[in-house]
Order: C-alpha cells, then structure tokens, then sequence
C-alpha cells in the first residue's frame, strides 16, 4: 500500500536541494569562488557587450588556444592564450586605470596614451574588467568566462 505524502511545492524543493547537496556538494573552492566573486562588487555603470569573437567566429577557429576579442561600449579588449595565463590587451575608452577581476584576485595597471593597455598572467576563467576615473563613476563590465 502506498501512502501519499501532502507536500507544498516548498518543501519538495528544499528536500531535493537537501539530497542534492549530501549526493554531489559544491566543492569548498567553488563556494569560496563565489563569495569572492560576491565581495569583489563594486556600485559601476555597466558597458555593454557589442561583439564577442567566441559567438561570431566559425567553429573551425574557436576553441582552446586560440585568440578572443571582445568590444564593449566603453571598452575592447584581446585575450590571447600565453604560457602563464592570458596575455590581455586594448583600448578603453573612458577611465584612467583598468582593474581586472577575477574570483580569487586583481591586477591593476594604468592607461597609457590614448587609453591602451596591457597586462600579462592573467588567469582563464571568470573575469570582470573595471574602469577607474577620479570623479567618475566606475564602468565594468558583467563577469564572463575567458
């Protein structure tokens, strides 16, 4: 005999997501990820993606080595697989200093003439660009995986 049990659809949820959790946990560096990734926020008007060379390029060039561009309102940017990371340069077009995020880090460099720039071990992964300018509100972008 089989006997129904009267569950709302909360209590349904919260004890899948209790079995979910005990059969396959979200590893400890994810969670802390995460948490990074949250405290990292800063108040910024967000730039707007225009093109990403991942979504408009042929299968045939896309993939694992291979170069990314992205060009946002306020900012393009090249991601170029190196050795020790990503080798990262381009243009921003307001700001005075470029921050690029990622969940367990930053690096920081200034804008040269004409607002390029470019920075070195950069890790693949999420990232988060962050335009600084005295007096300004910040711009960033959304995060995205590199």
């Amino acid at each position: 005999m089989t006997t129904a049990i009267d569950l709302s659809d909360q209590d349904l949820l919260a004890r899948l997501a209790e079995l979910l959790d005990r059969a396959d946990p979200v590893p400890p560096t994810v969670v802390a990820q995460a948490r990074a990734a949250l405290a990292a926020r800063t108040p910024a008007v967000l730039t707007r993606l225009i093109t990403d060379s991942a979504h408009t390029t042929g299968a045939h060039t896309s993939g694992t080595g291979s170069t990314r561009t992205l060009r946002f309102t306020a900012l393009d940017v090249v991601l170029e697989p190196a050795l020790e990371g990503l080798h990262v340069t381009g243009f921003a077009r307001t700001g005075t200093t470029l921050h690029v995020r990622w969940p367990t880090g930053t690096r920081t460099t200034d804008l040269g003439p004409g607002g390029f720039f470019h920075l070195d071990h950069i890790p693949a992964g999420p990232l988060k660009f962050l335009l600084r300018q005295e007096d300004a509100p910040d711009t960033a972008t959304r995060w995205f995986v590199a």
